[in-house]
């Protein structure tokens, strides 16, 4: 019987996680089973990251996971199993957003109707559940990096600087591109930021300046959020919805 798993980090797109089959059924004696088995509202749904981070594998197990992925995040891998063939939409070194569609539910390797086998790997295979239902369970590291960029933020458009994002800080937020704002010195935490996240500012890095490259940079951002395509355009507008999923609002 599938159970309804209030979760705080989605693996499945629609965030609805119905669990079919628990890790070790929380109980050690069922050593074999190394993650827990999830099913969408209506059957299929994408797979989505549980964290930004680098992807470390794609491929296909043999011996029972069929068609698989695998990100780590601060040393700690999340591997996404039984993945339907050809829906994969990463490869191998591929910096990913925590939210990001990677691949839809299958049945291929071992398993008997369409499911997603969840499983974290960390020096061996170690219980799934508090990455899905803490905050910061990959670490400290994501949220530290989180803060700073909204506390420089802050300061740079005069905002209360505590560090926490919220109406007044996306309130002040300026339009910045290659022709509006592009030295406007929010660029510069922006950019930091970003690169955090793992994306690629191009050959001049962190240079506080909106070009080329930043713009590039922005759109890839926009994309990995899944905006849709009338605002992938490499624009971060005042108020709108880049500002506030960098900012955590949406």
């Amino acid at each position: 019987m599938a159970t309804l798993l209030n979760v705080k980090n989605n693996v499945l797109k629609s965030g609805i996680h119905y669990l079919t089959s628990d890790y070790k059924t929380r109980n050690e004696s069922r050593s074999t089973h190394n993650g827990m088995d999830f099913v969408g509202k209506n059957g299929v749904d994408d797979i989505v990251a549980i964290a930004s981070g680098k992807v470390t594998y794609t491929g296909y197990d043999s011996s029972g996971g069929g068609y698989w992925i695998s990100i780590t995040t601060n040393g700690i891998e999340h591997r996404y199993f039984h993945l339907k063939k050809g829906s994969i939409k990463v490869s191998k070194g591929d910096n990913v957003s925590k939210g990001q569609v990677i691949a839809t539910m299958g049945d291929s390797g071992n398993a008997t109707g369409n499911n997603l086998h969840f499983a974290i790997y960390k020096n061996g295979y170690v219980d799934p559940l508090p990455y899905l239902t803490n905050d910061f369970s990959f670490g400290t590291e994501e949220q530290d990096n989180y803060t700073t960029f909204v506390r420089d933020l802050q300061e740079a458009i005069g905002a209360n600087v505590d560090g926490i994002a919220g109406s007044e800080t996306l309130s002040k937020t300026p339009t910045i591109s290659t022709s509006t704002g592009w030295n406007h010195p929010a660029v510069r935490p922006l950019q930091v930021y970003l690169q955090s996240l793992g994306y690629d500012l191009g050959n001049r890095g962190v240079d506080g300046e909106f070009g080329r490259d930043m713009k590039a940079c922005i759109k890839k951002y926009q994309s990995d959020i899944s905006l849709a395509s009338i605002y992938q355009d490499g624009i971060v507008t005042a108020k709108m919805y880049t500002w506030q999923h960098l900012l955590k609002l949406k």
